[in-house]
């Protein structure tokens, strides 16, 4: 039965994952190879890349369907709730609170600035994730 230090380690990880990253899920497998493969030593790299490949193949959103690989991989059941939480919470009261608050802000000079400076970033992201797991291949 997982400790539930993993528990919440799976927790905290991919809630930092979910909450630093900005461009879905392709953006944030960097990370997530960075925090599970190089950090914590959870899975070896060529497990990584299979579990990507199963990601993508599987119906749904890649980075759901990877916390569900490494939180069922790592802790069963109880993980796969961990990463899935850690991984969805910050989207979800990010968007929550963007809902609210949008409709008085969506015209300002500075916030069209942000989200114009945003979108190359995240173009960066997703290029920097498909060169390494090319480079892998």
């Amino acid at each position: 039965m997982p400790d539930v230090r993993l528990i919440f380690q799976l927790f905290w990880t991919y809630l930092k994952i979910g909450t630093f990253t900005l461009g879905g899920g392709y953006a944030m497998l960097p990370l997530i190879q960075h925090e599970v493969v190089d950090k914590r030593h959870w899975i070896e790299e060529e497990e990584f890349l299979n579990m990507i490949a199963l990601a993508q193949a599987a119906p749904g959103l890649i980075a759901v369907n990877s916390a569900i690989f490494i939180g069922h991989r790592i802790a069963g059941w109880k993980g796969v709730i961990a990463t899935i939480l850690g991984a969805a919470l910050p989207s979800i009261v990010i968007i929550l609170l963007i809902a609210i608050y949008f409709q008085q802000f969506k015209n300002l000079p500075t916030i069209e600035a942000i989200f114009k400076g945003i979108r190359p970033a995240v173009v960066a992201l997703i290029a920097a994730a498909v060169i390494r797991m090319a480079r892998k291949i």
